[in-house]
């Protein structure tokens, strides 16, 4: 999880008619765990829908990819 640099993913709903999201704090969970085993974790607290899209996010990275291109 934290290899992708990302302490604090983003748990989007499951539902893509919901699409409901929010930031966590992964500080909880051991460094080795993926993202995608927290998916079933999650409840909705809109529609109510189980399970989620949990992704990294990578905001703090902007301009990751320009740096890179620059650096060759």
């Amino acid at each position: 999880m934290r290899a992708s640099g990302s302490r604090n993913p983003i748990v989007f709903c499951s539902d893509h008619h919901c699409s409901h999201c929010t930031h966590i704090s992964a500080d909880r969970w051991p460094d080795e765990l993926r993202l995608s085993d927290l998916e079933l974790l999650f409840r909705c607290k809109v529609c109510g829908k189980r399970g989620a899209d949990v992704r990294p996010d990578l905001r703090h990275r902007r301009g990751w990819a320009r740096r890179l291109m620059r650096g060759r």
